[in-house]
């Protein structure tokens, strides 16, 4: 295996960093996952935690910014491989929808981020924030969705994601009622159902360029 340069060296150190906090967070809460107990897990001293995160709190953000960036990317690529395609869009977001709740241990973290948001104001501003532009950016990606069917969004896009977040959020909570699997199959259904009962979207009309009138000839 090639040695590794110092950012490559320093880029994986927070890899097992962040892999390490997830882990003990999810198996003891944030407050019982001490930066002792994570640095451990990873393999490192302490000093090699807060050479990379100031607390526990920023590997917190860190592990949800990661989630967030991920969920967004797959459902990009879902609606970019469809081309403009609306059958083939609505069958990528499924595919995309098998993987909700897939992880248990993210359910258990985003209870964690939750309480620990409603703990610290410090942490609470950052973690809105994030939340804040995740819904913007899925609400760009509803927007296009429903468009593909020539549909409005019946609302603010943003708040429509927001539903489908806390959905999830909330089968993820009922995961021994309800398997991973059919999370996604739930909100797929809500999904369909709100395209079906959305109003068509307004024909896109471009302006006709204003005719040009003669100016009247001056009789001598």
């Amino acid at each position: 295996m090639p040695r590794l340069n110092r950012e490559e060296s320093q880029a994986r150190t927070r890899e097992l960093l962040i892999a390490a906090a997830r882990s003990e967070i999810v198996k003891k809460g944030f407050a019982l996952a001490s930066v002792r107990d994570i640095a451990d897990a990873a393999g490192f001293s302490q000093g090699a935690f807060y050479s990379n995160f100031p607390d526990k709190e920023a590997i917190l953000l860190e592990l949800v910014q990661q989630h967030q960036t991920e969920e967004r990317a797959r459902i990009e690529a879902a609606l970019k491989g469809a081309e403009g395609d609306a059958a083939s869009a609505m069958a990528g977001i499924e595919k995309w929808s098998t993987t909700v709740n897939a992880d248990p241990g993210f359910a258990v973290l985003a209870i964690e981020l939750q309480l620990q948001a409603l703990r610290s104001p410090g942490f609470a501003a950052t973690y809105n924030e994030l939340n804040r532009t995740h819904r913007r950016a899925l609400g760009a990606f509803v927007t296009a969705l429903f468009g593909l069917f020539g549909k409005a969004v019946p609302g603010e896009p943003a708040e429509i994601a927001a539903s489908f977040i806390a959905l999830g959020r909330g089968l993820a909570l009922l995961s021994a009622d309800v398997e991973a699997r059919r999370s996604g199959q739930i909100i797929m259904t809500f999904l369909k159902a709100l395209i079906a009962s959305a109003p068509s979207a307004a024909p896109s009309s471009t302006p006709k360029p204003a005719s040009r009138t003669k100016s009247p000839t001056k009789r001598a």
